[in-house]
């Protein structure tokens, strides 16, 4: 049986090679086909772990532009070629790009004994932080791409049940959550009850709602002193900094941290992890929540969906209410070690249940039967 796992987005990677794992564990040929430029790092690659074959794919250096619209396009066109070479019997292809929800179809309706399975892990347009795109042309015409071809596709997973609001075609769709290998790190909390050390992890992007991470931090600034963590980079991040100074917070800038051990070293001492995005923006679940339970850390969290109700079940933390952010920080600031012990533990709870290599194993194992 062979397999061909397509993905245009380095960022999907840790998706991409538990899956390359679950179909090697299956005794499966499996070939990962991926660009040779970083959605991430915007520059061209020659390696990718995980990967077995890049594409030639044009550049693009912003996230918002039609030059990202024609990289995915070419990616996708040459993908199907590739595909004609390859001859799989089962093409798992990750979406965005969209356009692969094109051309990966185009090929399914030419060789129908093909297997192929859609797996959603962003909506676009609907993630953008942009009201009433459904006006704009060139997102409506990036939506159809995707939405016009799923019902050729044999199953479509989604990793959070938020995008099954956004997916209004009459099918049935396996929820298929974001997982990782690794396994929880130790607790080892070493919390200064005299400082709130908050962190936020991940891209700096445009769907990052800066100025409610600011107001958060303003508002424990007036209780207790504050240093505010960053470990990541992006394109907003010289605003995040300069706006958490203004707040008269103390900004620990990490840079990017890839190593689990000095990762967890930060979380040791910080009381929250942010998950914060933009209102109205389509996100269920985050790669940083995962890190953030690995790590043990309990959330502040903006995201609705699958995030808001698994905060507020299994008592991970905060669900952010805009509105009533001096009584957020009074709990943030006068809570009681106990309790900070607990959402520690709590969140290593949830990971292993939802979001462990076994979980995703198991629901693809439940697909296949």
């Amino acid at each position: 049986m062979k397999v061909a796992i397509v993905c245009f987005n380095d960022t999907f990677f840790d998706r991409v090679r538990l899956l390359k794992k679950y179909y090697l564990s299956k005794g499966y040929d499996v070939t990962v086909v991926s660009s040779d430029f970083s959605h991430r790092g915007k520059r061209r690659i020659s390696s990718l772990d995980g990967a077995d074959m890049l594409i030639e794919t044009p550049p693009y250096y912003k996230n918002l532009s039609f030059r990202r619209l024609y990289s995915h396009h070419r990616f996708s066109r040459r993908a199907e070629k590739l595909m004609e070479t390859l001859q799989p019997d089962i093409i798992h292809s990750m979406v965005p790009a969209n356009s692969l929800c094109k051309t990966m179809s185009h090929f399914k309706k030419n060789h129908p004994k093909t297997k192929l399975y859609f797996d959603i892990n962003d909506l676009w347009p609907e993630a953008l932080p942009i009201r009433n795109f459904e006006w704009v042309p060139v997102f409506t015409y990036w939506k159809k791409l995707r939405d016009d071809n799923l019902s050729t596709a044999d199953r479509v997973f989604v990793e959070c049940e938020l995008f099954l609001e956004g997916l209004k075609t009459n099918r049935e769709y396996t929820v298929l959550h974001f997982a990782r290998s690794q396994k929880p790190m130790p607790i080892n909390a070493q919390l200064d009850q005299n400082v709130v050390d908050l962190v936020y992890l991940g891209s700096i992007n445009n769907i990052i709602d800066i100025g409610l991470i600011r107001r958060i931090t303003e508002a424990t600034v007036r209780i207790k002193p504050t240093r505010f963590h960053i470990i990541g980079e992006g394109e907003t991040k010289d605003r995040l900094i300069s706006e958490l100074k203004d707040t008269g917070a103390q900004v620990i800038d990490h840079g990017i941290l890839f190593d689990p051990v000095e990762k967890q070293k930060v979380f040791d001492h910080c009381h929250y992890g942010l998950n914060i995005v933009k209102p109205n923006v389509m996100v269920g679940l985050t790669m940083k929540s995962l890190d953030y339970m690995i790590g043990g850390l309990p959330m502040l969290n903006s995201i609705g969906g699958d995030t808001e109700k698994l905060v507020e079940q299994y008592d991970l933390g905060f669900n952010v209410d805009r509105n009533h952010l001096e009584e957020l920080a009074h709990s943030i600031c006068h809570e009681i070690p106990e309790q900070a012990q607990k959402r520690r533990e709590n969140m290593h709870k949830v990971y292993t249940k939802f979001f462990s290599e076994e979980t995703f194993f198991k629901t693809l194992d439940e697909v296949d039967a």
